[in-house]
């Protein structure tokens, strides 16, 4: 029987599959306490704002991790391109993994919310600026100029969770490949010139 103290992390991440599954809309808190198998209480006692309260917390989870995966993915990488690669691939694998029944987490939340919900609209905004300004940073470490990296970065994100709804849509991870070589020939071709 799980433990009534890790009921919370429990259910973020069960809202967090159910959200990459189904969407925010569709996933009731019911749905999560069936998935988490938190006892009933935990709702009101855990996230007394509510679903949205829920999807701050899930959004705060996924955008967090998504950002760790940036880093960890430019401590590996030689080059921008190696880093965007890395990237998009993480999304890739994600998706595969779950046999394509799992897109983003934050996504849904964002199309379904915004502009309704001004605190799931602002933390998602936050989130995805976090995102890209992470990015371009490490962008910028590897060698691509700063007037360049920040573009870059932006492209990059629009284009993996295009080629997430793409992916899942066909149920064919391909079209990770078309986004990630196109992102990473821009990202080496930003490269200053040796003779620069």
């Amino acid at each position: 029987m799980p433990r009534r103290s890790d009921a919370k992390p429990r259910m973020v991440a069960a809202a967090r599959r159910l959200f990459r599954q189904r969407g925010y809309v569709a996933t009731a808190f019911s749905d999560v306490l069936e998935a988490s198998e938190a006892p009933r209480g935990s709702v009101y006692f855990h996230f007394p704002g509510g679903k949205e309260e829920l999807g701050v917390e899930v959004a705060l989870l996924h955008l967090a991790e998504l950002i760790a995966e940036v880093n960890r993915a430019a401590l590996r990488a030689r080059t921008p391109a190696e880093l965007i690669e890395a990237f998009v691939d993480a999304s890739r694998r994600g998706l595969v993994a779950s046999d394509y029944r799992e897109g983003c987490a934050v996504a849904p939340i964002i199309i379904e919310t915004t502009p309704d919900s001004a605190q799931l609209t602002a933390v998602t905004s936050r989130g995805v600026r976090d995102i890209v300004a992470t990015l371009a940073a490490r962008l910028t470490e590897k060698g691509v100029p700063a007037d360049a990296a920040t573009p870059l970065a932006v492209a990059t994100v629009a284009g993996t969770q295009g080629a997430l709804i793409v992916a899942r849509s066909l149920r064919d991870d391909s079209p990770f490949d078309a986004v990630r070589d196109a992102l990473a020939a821009q990202a080496t071709a930003a490269l200053p010139s040796p003779a620069d």
